[in-house]
């Protein structure tokens, strides 16, 4: 994966400091600062430990959102959260 974003950025000639792990950083940004979800963050980048996903809380940006319980994914019909 690493050498086809190698040629990619050179074909698209972009400067050798973007690396891979710049879109993967990138990504995890975009999705905290869009959900406010930090758990997200952890599933979806595949971290286990809350330190590793605080990097993409970044305090020149508003990540956090309101709760909003119905948006709650163990919701039941019922109304009430498990």
């Amino acid at each position: 994966m690493a050498l086809k974003f190698r040629q990619a950025r050179a074909k698209a000639g972009l400067p050798k400091k973007l690396v891979l792990y710049c879109g993967r950083h990138d990504f995890g940004t975009r999705v905290l600062k869009k959900t406010g979800n930090l758990k997200l963050v952890m599933q979806t980048m595949g971290q286990v430990d809350v330190k590793t996903a605080t990097k993409y809380q970044h305090p020149e940006s508003d990540s956090s959102q309101p709760f909003d319980p119905s948006a709650h994914p163990q919701r039941q019909s019922s109304g009430s959260v498990q």
